[in-house]
């Protein structure tokens, strides 16, 4: 299997500002993080599954033309002959979770408590580095697409496959920190300041 790109960017989780928290805050207030942990969740279940189909493929379970239909059958809605509708739903959707934080979250909670700041301008600049890494992910996979349009089997499109592979870890990685980073520091906040996700 390929390596991923030196130039793909990882977290450095200690250097992450933390915030003080609201050790004052009630349960109802908490529980306004529940809510933004299950909408994470709905992710979380999506990456979980393209991850067992990708699985399927690398041990040779299913060919890449079965794992077309597989994973369209999730309700994801990727196929590998057409790889630029991955960002159609699962990638599109990150990114449309994160613009609705960026315009609406963010600014109420920087209103709201400008102590937050700097946790604010942390979770935007990975926003923004998520992007980048899910643009180039959807290149990986278009790349694969154009080698093995027809997807039956192995061809040279499976050749691909380890940098998909690689792409994919990398990317779920990022996210599942980028999101426990989220939740442990605005979680609690939403609710204190009345913030709806």
């Amino acid at each position: 299997m390929s390596d991923v790109p030196q130039d793909l960017p990882t977290w450095d989780e200690a250097a992450r500002p933390r915030g003080a928290g609201y050790p004052d805050a009630t349960p109802a207030e908490r529980s306004q993080g529940e809510h933004l942990r299950m909408v994470h969740d709905m992710y979380r279940r999506s990456l979980a599954q393209v991850d067992d189909v990708l699985e399927q493929v690398r041990s040779g379970r299913l060919t890449v033309g079965e794992a077309r239909g597989a994973v369209h059958a999730l309700g994801v809605r990727v196929t590998f002959a057409q790889l630029g509708s991955f960002c159609g739903q699962l990638c599109q959707s990150v990114e449309t979770h994160h613009r609705i934080e960026d315009a609406h979250l963010y600014p109420a909670l920087r209103a709201a408590d400008s102590a937050l700041d700097p946790v604010l301008d942390r979770l935007d600049l990975e926003h923004r580095v998520i992007h980048d890494v899910l643009e180039r992910f959807d290149r990986v996979l278009v790349a694969l697409a154009t080698t093995s349009a027809d997807g039956d089997g192995p061809g040279e499109g499976e050749s691909g496959l380890p940098d998909v592979y690689a792409h994919f870890e990398h990317l779920r990685g990022l996210l599942e920190s980028h999101f426990r980073y989220e939740e442990e520091q605005i979680g609690t906040a939403l609710g204190v300041h009345r913030v709806m996700v």
